[in-house]
């Protein structure tokens, strides 16, 4: 399976992740953690500026998970908090519960992906 396609496969570009941290095992562990509780943290703040139809808020928040996600290299997650974003600046709030639900099933999902190829290597 080419890389790209491992990829959309499984929510992560691994090759990018690994390249990011330097095939360092025990940053990749750390910064694993570090985004686990801090991505429960914004996901709220997100829902609920979502619930409140606060447009700002949601902009600024989807923007802050669109690059914590990128930087994981889960690419999918990234595009919809990113959708959620520019949805949020155009004031489109229709259009966002509908992104806030891929968001939420490619988080754990790359997340179960990345868990279970580490759990492989280590």
């Amino acid at each position: 399976m080419q890389t790209a396609e491992f990829a959309n496969h499984t929510g992560v570009d691994l090759k990018e992740l690994f390249v990011r941290v330097e095939y360092d095992r025990e940053l990749l562990r750390d910064v694993l953690e570090i985004f686990t509780e801090e991505f429960l943290k914004l996901h709220a703040l997100l829902q609920r500026a979502v619930e409140r139809g606060d447009a700002e808020r949601i902009q600024n928040e989807a923007h802050t998970l669109k690059g914590m996600l990128a930087s994981l290299s889960f690419g999918k997650a990234s595009a919809s908090a990113m959708r959620i974003e520019r949805l949020a600046r155009q004031a489109d709030l229709a259009g966002i519960q509908e992104e806030m639900a891929h968001l939420e099933y490619e988080v754990p999902f790359a997340q179960a992906n990345l868990k279970k190829v580490c759990e492989e290597i280590w």
